[in-house]
Parts: C-alpha cells; sequence; structure tokens
C-alpha cells in the first residue's frame, strides 16, 4: 500500500488524488515536462482565425524543451 492510501480521507473529508501532483502547475507557469522545471514564457502571438485566443510558447531555461500552449486572451 501507497503512503497516500494509509493516510485515509484529509480534512475536508475527501480521499486524496490518485497520481495528481500537490501543486498542478497553472497555464500562467506550466512546469517542464523534461526536467520539471519553471518555463518561462518565450512568445505571444494571436491564432489567426480565432478571436480571443492567443498561442503561448514557454521555453525551459534549463534544457531548453519548448511547450505551445493555446489560451483565452484576459
Amino acid at each position: 500500500m501507497s503512503t497516500q492510501e494509509q493516510q485515509g480521507p484529509s480534512s475536508s473529508g475527501m480521499p486524496p488524488r490518485q497520481g495528481a501532483p500537490a501543486n498542478p502547475p497553472g497555464p500562467e507557469n506550466p512546469s517542464c515536462p523534461t526536467c520539471e522545471r519553471r518555463m518561462v514564457v518565450r512568445q505571444v502571438a494571436p491564432v489567426l482565425f480565432a478571436s480571443g485566443l492567443d498561442d503561448v510558447i514557454y521555453g525551459c531555461e534549463k534544457c531548453g524543451t519548448e511547450v505551445k500552449c493555446t489560451i483565452k486572451r484576459t
């Protein structure tokens, strides 16, 4: 049995989620899929023919991995 299964329900009455990170990163600061470090914004560009959407390219300063996410403009 894992340690999460042995702890039982949390104080909120809900059991802990299996396989979920403790602090999942938000869309504004994703973690690098390769080295797990926080990524920085490299480029922001509007999505053609889609009003209110932007393509954001995040880059890892340690390993150079890039991730492209499409987000709703605020």
